[in-house]
């Protein structure tokens, strides 16, 4: 049973859901399970900042309570004795020195737009983390620091007028744990980054593609079939090249790119790493409604015949979305007959679905069935127009167990491209973003499709830190969509460079 203890978190409260300091309301929540103590435990206060007519209150990050440290931008006017700074701070002395290599973050609110965590070494501050927004919970993860003094500094306020209100800090050295089913799934086009073309440039350049499949144990074929209006599979592995190919012809290319992505991934380094293959089987939008509703036994037996024929680990069902209870029971019954065909004709195969948990309106008996959750933790835009930040992934993953579902099954999402703040229809690869880093998620001035905006994106830190989430919640894992998108693993900013970080500190023998 996969990390069975953490389903207890389902009965337990998360200490960071509080809507104001002061107030406290019970609002159920997925406990987050460490196996290390907080570093934090006997900790005090060795200084902080604060406005001028302010007081002390960061010793609520070390209580708890629902008090909340009031940190405020100093506006540069700094209290009497005070450092001319333009930042808030709070310094903790702990207990005896420690190592730690996660934080929990907590506020209350969405005042700080900018932070860091520092500690004291070598006579010196060294900063450890550092990124955009906290929100109601932040989990950080980083590599491991030692020290016996610690800052949290808020460097952005979203107004200096209001105090970014910081409920608590954690700090955990968390141990490295048996890998278990833990899912890192990607989805992965045929017609980008084209298995034959990496082959074919040679065995060094190929292995370094090789190394996303060090990383990822689940790739996700997307984008390879299709259907028409009579329920007939198309197959479309490499789009517009192959507008005047005949479907044989086509069928033959996916069967011979396939073969090529097996060869790819057999060049990875640990032979140990098991990798399946899945393929999306429908993915067609809008129009599966209508599809669906003529020809879904049809479509359903096909792919059954098709995972068997290709002996695929799985097929992936990306329906976005059934619209009317029609639709809903159509879903409800293509995947129970879905699922009783791969039985019969695949046994053992993984059944997936893209879902989010807005859309999530299929019968339990139907969301039992799958295997695993592609949980679309992105494109939803918060109020700074954030599409692929930590709250989503917290709020969603709540929402998922609301409902239902198993989280054991659920993997968070990961965007490797970026969105308009404005949550415009345009989308940035993380591989093309030349300012990338590995920290920070907003990007002013990005060119793109012609023209020029601000938008946001997961950073490579903060896709380690999803996973860290996930393995503490007890979730099922992650997934980046996808992988055409990130910077190729020779380039430490890659977004799975940020994933193999996390699992390196956290999972044994991946």
């Amino acid at each position: 049973m996969k990390r069975a203890i953490f389903w207890i978190a389902l009965l337990g409260l998360c200490a960071g859901m509080l809507p104001a300091c002061g107030k406290k309301e019970e609002d159920a929540s997925i406990q987050l399970l460490f196996r290390s103590e907080n570093a934090l435990e006997g900790a005090t206060v060795a200084d902080e900042n604060w406005p001028q007519g302010g007081k002390p209150t960061a010793n609520a990050l070390l209580q708890n309570n629902s008090d909340c440290w009031q940190a405020q931008d100093p506006n540069r006017h700094p209290a009497d004795g005070q450092e001319d700074i333009c930042y808030a701070y709070a310094e903790l002395k702990l207990k005896n020195p420690a190592t730690f290599n996660t934080a929990v973050i907590e506020e209350v609110g969405e005042e700080a737009l900018y932070f860091r965590l520092q500690v004291f070494a070598d006579e010196t501050w060294k900063t450890i983390y550092q990124c955009e927004k906290l929100s109601s919970l932040r989990v950080c993860s980083f590599d491991a620091a030692t020290t016996d003094r610690v800052r949290l500094v808020i460097d952005k306020f979203r107004s200096s007028e209001t105090p970014a209100q910081i409920r608590s800090l954690r700090l955990y050295n968390e141990p490295k744990r048996p890998a278990g089913d833990l899912h890192v799934t990607v989805y992965q086009r045929l017609d980008q980054d084209v298995p034959t073309q990496t082959l074919a440039r040679g065995e060094e350049f190929a292995k370094i593609q090789a190394r996303y499949y060090d990383v990822y144990n689940t790739v996700l074929i997307f984008g390879a079939i299709q259907w028409d209006e009579n329920g007939n599979l198309l197959f479309n592995c490499l789009g517009d090249a192959q507008e005047d190919w005949d479907q044989p012809r086509r069928e033959e290319e996916f069967g011979r790119q396939l073969a090529a992505l097996k060869e790819l991934i057999a060049l990875r380094s640990n032979q140990n790493h098991e990798v399946k293959i899945i393929c999306t089987g429908l993915a067609d939008g809008a129009p599966a409604n209508t599809l669906m509703k003529q020809h879904r036994d049809k479509i359903a037996d096909t792919l059954a015949g098709f995972a068997a024929k290709y002996e695929l680990d799985g097929l992936d069902i990306d329906w976005e979305y059934p619209n009317t209870q029609e639709d809903w029971d159509n879903y409800d019954a293509f995947i129970t007959r879905l699922h009783s065909g791969m039985e019969q004709q695949r046994p053992g195969a993984i059944l997936s679905a893209a879902l989010s948990a807005w859309a999530l309106k299929m019968r339990p008996e139907t969301l039992a069935l799958f295997d695993q959750i592609q949980f679309m933790a992105y494109d939803g835009g918060d109020r700074d127009g954030f599409q692929s930040g930590m709250q989503q992934a917290v709020s969603g993953l709540l929402d998922f167990a609301r409902q239902g579902a198993d989280i054991s099954k659920i993997n968070i999402g990961i965007a490797a491209y970026g969105r308009p703040l404005n949550s415009a229809p345009f989308w940035k690869p993380w591989r093309s973003l030349e300012t990338a880093n590995y920290w920070d998620c907003k990007y002013l001035n990005v060119p793109d499709a012609g023209q020029v905006y601000d938008g946001t994106f997961c950073s490579p830190a903060l896709a380690g830190d999803k996973l860290a989430y996930a393995l503490f919640s007890g979730a099922g894992g992650v997934m980046v969509f996808r992988l055409a998108c990130d910077k190729r693993m020779d380039d430490p900013n890659s977004v799975t460079r940020g994933l193999e970080n996390a699992l390196n500190r956290y999972v044994d023998g991946w």
